[in-house]
């Protein structure tokens, strides 16, 4: 019998709400793992995708190029020492199930903050160079409008999200809380 059926087993008479912490932390690491493996396969990509940017005759579109490969690597340095932070999955007791819950909410909510000053400098960094590239080829004003008008919903898409995103997160952290809680009167 593992120490979480043993566990289980020992305070299903308790008085309150058995928390299963453990299927939602199980569940967690599923998605950490998967996680990882998401966003080293789509920063490869985009990598990749920069390639034509450097065959270009253009300088400008190398710069692009040159933003897109920054872009990737400020992202992937970011996630990693994140994700290092949140450590590995450790799930043995309902103790270490929730201590990993907590780091991962926290290492969303940093890359949260995360994406928001990437994709802010990406947007700015690259609304300047593409307007200038149109600039150099004289492209018709409605396509620079259109171009600039995505790299603003771009920013305020990602720089409102540690805003959004806090507001899941009260409601994982108070569902956390609620459960630590009940170890707490449970003397667990």
């Amino acid at each position: 019998m593992s120490g979480w059926e043993s566990w289980q087993s020992t305070f299903a008479s308790a008085s309150g709400l058995l928390p299963d912490a453990r299927a939602l932390a199980e569940s967690e690491s599923r998605n950490h793992r998967r996680t990882s493996v998401s966003v080293v396969a789509l920063l490869a990509a985009a990598s990749l995708a920069s390639i034509p940017a450097f065959t270009a005759p253009e300088d400008m579109v190398h710069v692009i190029g040159w933003l897109i490969l920054g872009f990737c690597a400020a992202l992937g340095l970011g996630f990693v020492v994140i994700q290092r932070a949140v450590g590995s999955p450790s799930i043995a007791s309902p103790r270490e199930a929730l201590d990993f819950l907590e780091r991962r909410l926290g290492a969303e909510l940093r890359v949260a903050r995360l994406v928001r000053w990437v994709y802010l400098a990406l947007c700015l960094l690259g609304g300047v160079a593409t307007q200038l590239l149109y600039v150099e080829h004289g492209s018709p004003l409605p396509v620079r409008i259109m171009t600039l008008a995505c790299f603003v919903f771009g920013v305020a898409l990602t720089f409102t999200a540690p805003w959004w995103f806090g507001r899941i997160a009260r409601r994982r952290q108070a569902e956390l809380d609620r459960w630590r809680q009940w170890m707490e009167e449970q003397s667990l």
